[in-house]
């Protein structure tokens, strides 16, 4: 089986789950970085990657990313919508195939689907999240970690 890549909606996903709804309200930096050991502990177990994209602004550090997680910014007045397009549109129809998509917002969906990558819904994707966390026999909070440009580089082979 060949190596998967999620492109997931940060804050669609966000969003959409009451817990980091919550945390989003009080402090969005903190709901962003508690997605990313979230996904950073689903995806330390598995040999897919992740590229978790963010609405761009210019006052948010970009340096979020983690040995499992790449973490994009649009540049505004760029959406993490039209991020997530790109990313899929940048590569052939047999590379497109590896992509699983992972938002609740229709135009994401659609352009998905009509380049032949899979798809998830934000609320199917917090499911397996959940169930995968609550499988775990460790459930501790993992220390963040931030990773330089050039780490990120050699991990994503730019």
């Amino acid at each position: 089986m060949s190596q998967k890549t999620y492109i997931i909606d940060g804050y669609n996903l966000i969003h959409k789950s009451t817990k980091l709804r919550e945390i989003f309200l009080e402090n969005p930096q903190l709901a962003r970085e508690t997605l990313v050991s979230i996904l950073s502990d689903f995806f330390s177990t598995l040999k897919d990657k992740c590229i978790l994209v963010f609405d761009g602004n210019l006052n948010i550090p970009s340096s979020l990313s983690t040995p499992k997680v790449r973490v994009i910014f649009s540049t505004p007045p760029n959406k993490a919508d039209d991020e997530i397009k790109k990313i899929i549109m940048s590569k052939n129809l047999n590379e497109r195939s590896n992509f699983i998509v992972v938002s609740s917002d229709n135009e994401i969906i659609n352009c998905a689907k009509a380049c032949g990558a899979s798809r998830l819904s934000s609320e199917e994707f917090l499911k397996i999240l959940n169930s995968r966390r609550q499988n775990s026999k460790i459930n501790e909070e993992k220390p963040f970690v931030k990773l330089t440009e050039e780490e990120i580089k050699r991990m994503f082979g730019e």
